[in-house]
């Protein structure tokens, strides 16, 4: 199958003097709504109400672009209007509108939620203007709301990577979408999460999230991958990312295979949030270039299909997930050479078909 491959690349740049972070997926602002006018107690004029301010959903903007384009971080509308002997009716004030990328949350600083942002003109109002002054206010405008809002960003991909580092997810990312993300023999090359696009010749398309390798402890904060974990919540499926060879954090680390790597990340995905594991996921055995005989493949393939067996009799019953991905498919890849990759793109396209076709009768179940 032949297809052209595009890359949405989340820029790696300071982010301005304030705050030097290449990536943001949080922000928190201060919002009020403008005041309204006093209204005219002699004609019975009523004053202006205060603008609003509104969050609205809008495709290629980032949570970067948000904080450049307001470093202060404070957001008011302006105020109503007074009435006058010209204009009992005063004029509103004008609404602000705040413009951020798609799959916003917008929080309270107690974690409450106000409103989620997920499709383009989405939007919501998270501070209100204040009443223009009338006969019930003794004429007085009243002020706007006022408070702190957070906004946090949470990937809208098709695809989510789960790997630990070093197991080949940028090279396979740059295969896939012809990028040119930092690739490196050592472990946390990637900072910060990656949106890579694939496109095919019929127009159709998918996003795939490469995210920074988790280590065990990502779901009590511990690395990189911890902070990014959320980002899988969005994700339709998740492709795990196995390095055939297995994986060795530093040398003092254990030497972990690829099955441990199979075991150990879905823990982290469970402790973080069980329903993850509800997710549709597939297998890509990256690395198969290194390979001198097919004795770790089998060794592989013999440990998932008696994986119940394996666990409880060689594993501690902390690393035991109490549910096991059961993999759509498995791959075998080599994202350095692109051995199987456009095989792994198409099965990808398919499974996300199979996703949208279940989600489709979901729907119409739920409509009976």
């Amino acid at each position: 199958m032949f297809f052209t491959r595009c890359l949405f690349k989340i820029a790696e740049e300071d982010l301005g003097r304030h705050l030097n972070l290449p990536f943001i997926d949080k922000l928190r602002v201060y919002v009020r709504g403008g005041r309204g006018g006093n209204g005219l107690k002699k004609y019975g004029g009523i004053g202006g109400q205060g603008g609003s301010i509104l969050v609205r959903g809008k495709r290629h903007m980032t949570l970067r672009n948000v904080y450049e384009k307001n470093l202060p971080k404070r957001y008011v509308a302006s105020d109503g209007e007074h009435s006058h002997k010209t204009r009992l009716n005063a004029r509103p004030g004008e609404n602000l509108v705040i413009n951020v990328p798609l799959g916003i949350q917008i929080l309270r600083d107690n974690g409450e939620l106000v409103d989620e942002i997920n499709d383009i003109d989405d939007e919501c109002i998270v501070a209100h203007g204040g009443h223009g002054g009338n006969f019930k206010t003794h004429f007085e405008g009243q002020p706007g709301e006022a408070t702190m809002i957070n906004f946090d960003l949470k990937l809208l991909a098709d695809v989510g990577f789960v790997g630990y580092p070093n197991a080949g997810k940028s090279t396979l990312l740059s295969m896939l979408s012809r990028t040119h993300p930092a690739i490196s023999p050592v472990p946390f090359t990637t900072l910060h999460p990656q949106i890579g696009t694939v496109i095919f010749d019929d127009g159709r398309s998918f996003t795939i999230a490469d995210l920074p390798g988790l280590i065990e402890g990502s779901h009590t904060k511990m690395g990189l991958g911890s902070r990014f974990l959320k980002h899988t919540l969005r994700s339709k499926l998740l492709l795990f990312v196995i390095d055939i060879n297995g994986f060795q954090l530093e040398l003092r680390s254990p030497v972990r295979s690829a099955f441990d790597s199979i075991v150990f990340l879905t823990k982290e995905l469970e402790l973080y949030q069980p329903s993850l594991l509800n997710k549709m996921a597939i297998l890509a055995i990256n690395k198969i270039d290194q390979l001198e005989d097919k004795t770790k493949l089998q060794e592989l393939y013999y440990s998932l299909h008696n994986y119940k067996e394996i666990l409880k009799n060689e594993y501690e019953e902390k690393w035991c997930p109490k549910n096991f991905f059961h993999f759509e498919h498995i791959v075998e890849i080599s994202g350095k050479y692109g051995t199987h990759c456009d095989h792994l793109c198409s099965i990808l396209r398919r499974s996300l078909d199979e996703y949208a076709n279940r989600e489709q009768k979901s729907v119409k179940f739920s409509l009976l």
